[in-house]
């Protein structure tokens, strides 16, 4: 089979995401005549079809959607590359690649990659924000050079370091009952309603679980995707929460209390991870290496 070239798989995606050979041979500037023999083309390429032909337009067959998919990413990719090898040009003389989660990037990365950076001004620096299961799962996919994550699950497939240690508090509205505690434990607070993470994030399965363990239900009533929707949304009553310390005082501004969580628990580690079976290239070395050596 011949290897698929970027024009065609462009042109798929133009057909997939407008429902129109006509509408897509507009947009790619092409004959309609030519945009069919292309399709035709992919079709007996692939030895299968890929689009249904309507009256009305067309719609992706399940093949159609599977390249639709796969084009796109394909695409995506090849533009990363592109963007990246140009950097080189301007005197990037490498990348480092991480996946952090939330509690890391608000908490630590801010000062930790900007004396990395000051110091190594020629090295780029792509961090992606994830889940800590989303970060452990892209070091094992070699998605990123290092992970950063509060451990969820078994990763004694990974090289594993502490990188720092965070402290949960209990975040209230300002007029809540517990807002006049000093200290409290979750066992305390598992009468109210939580707003938290959704059920992936390991903050959430924390939580979940030290409320299991205290056999009692965790009422979850809102469940959003950032920290600052978190506290939002607690200052507005509709709810208490457990976030990091420094995530609640980087937001500021809002009318919250934060009550000390006297739990064993609250008191966190977040890990550096990075692959066993592959060394990292030098420049991601000298980073992982900043990162240790933080205080």
């Amino acid at each position: 089979m011949k290897r698929l070239d970027p024009v065609s798989l462009s042109l798929f995606i133009a057909i997939a995401e407008r429902r129109s050979l006509t509408a897509a041979a507009a947009s790619e500037h092409l004959a309609l005549a030519a945009v069919s023999k292309r399709v035709r083309d992919l079709e007996q390429q692939l030895g299968t079809v890929l689009l249904y032909r309507r009256p009305r337009g067309v719609e992706l067959t399940p093949a159609g959607d599977a390249l639709h998919h796969h084009a796109r990413t394909i695409l995506d990719d090849m533009d990363r590359l592109t963007a990246e090898l140009s950097e080189y040009s301007r005197g990037v003389r490498g990348h480092v690649r991480i996946h952090a989660n939330t509690s890391a990037v608000i908490e630590f990365l801010p000062e930790d990659l900007s004396s990395f950076s000051r110091a190594h001004p020629e090295i780029k620096i792509d961090l992606q924000e994830s889940l800590s299961n989303e970060a452990i799962e892209a070091v094992r996919d070699g998605r990123t050079d290092i992970g950063i994550f509060a451990r969820v699950q078994n990763v004694d497939d990974l090289q594993t370091q502490v990188y720092r240690h965070d402290h949960l508090v209990l975040v209230t509205p300002r007029d809540h009952p517990l807002a006049e505690y000093q200290s409290a434990a979750l066992v305390d607070a598992l009468a109210y309603d939580f707003i938290g993470l959704q059920q992936s994030a390991s903050l959430h399965d924390l939580i979940a679980t030290a409320a299991r363990s205290a056999q009692m239900p965790l009422r979850m009533r809102i469940q959003v995707r950032s920290f600052e929707a978190i506290c939002r949304m607690i200052a507005h009553g509709m709810g208490i929460g457990v976030l990091p310390r420094k995530a609640v005082t980087s937001i500021g501004g809002l009318p919250l209390s934060v009550v000390e969580l006297s739990d064993d628990w609250a008191r966190r580690t977040l890990w550096l991870g990075t692959r066993a079976d592959t060394p990292l290239p030098v420049i991601a070395r000298d980073m992982l290496e900043h990162l240790t050596d933080q205080p």
